[in-house]
């Protein structure tokens, strides 16, 4: 990992470790990775400076042995790992309850979009690829309110695209990545 100041001029460099899935800056400078089954390290926070200041061992997170999706909004870290899928708030710097877990029954989601106890999870397996599921946040669970489709401005699906959780906000860049799209969870 380097870190660049706004000159683009290198102000550290450290590993932060291998199969990484996700890597996003939140809105303090912590950088937060959420790490693939070929690393079980799962998601974990660093300083900009290279000091490793949260990491998801020992905060009882369900079936976390890959970080399907990260979604990072101001400090907090939000993701949905598998293999039991549970929505997951992290917020390292709320001491009497850093976690929160919601049990979930959408699997396969590569992104989720949070606002206030609205979510949406994008994507899934096989036939789910564009599956937009939507779901309302209660005291222990993510319930379901509906199910969509993401399509493109011209109403075809993305195919391959890279995909990106910040809030709200799911951006999708489709093939030939040349421009971004947006849903929002506020609309």
């Amino acid at each position: 990992m380097q870190v660049f100041d706004a000159l683009g001029r290198e102000t550290s460099s450290f590993s932060v470790g291998d199969a990484i899935e996700h890597l996003l800056v939140d809105e303090a400078g912590h950088i937060w990775v959420g790490h693939f089954d070929e690393n079980p390290v799962g998601i974990r926070r660093w300083s900009a400076t290279g000091r490793l200041d949260w990491s998801s061992d020992g905060s009882r997170i369900p079936g976390l042995f890959d970080c399907y999706a990260l979604n990072v909004s101001g400090t907090t870290a939000w993701a949905c790992p598998y293999t039991d899928f549970p929505l997951v708030e992290i917020r390292p710097d709320r001491t009497d309850r850093p976690v929160r877990v919601w049990s979930n029954r959408v699997r396969g989601a590569n992104a989720v979009a949070v606002h206030g106890e609205r979510v949406t999870f994008y994507s899934g397996y096989g036939q789910e690829r564009d599956r937009l599921a939507h779901g309302e946040l209660t005291a222990t669970s993510v319930e379901p309110t509906g199910v969509g489709l993401l399509t493109l401005p011209d109403g075809s699906a993305p195919r391959r695209r890279r995909v990106v959780s910040r809030g709200r906000r799911i951006y999708v860049q489709a093939e030939p990545f040349t421009a971004w799209g947006v849903f929002d969870l506020s609309v």
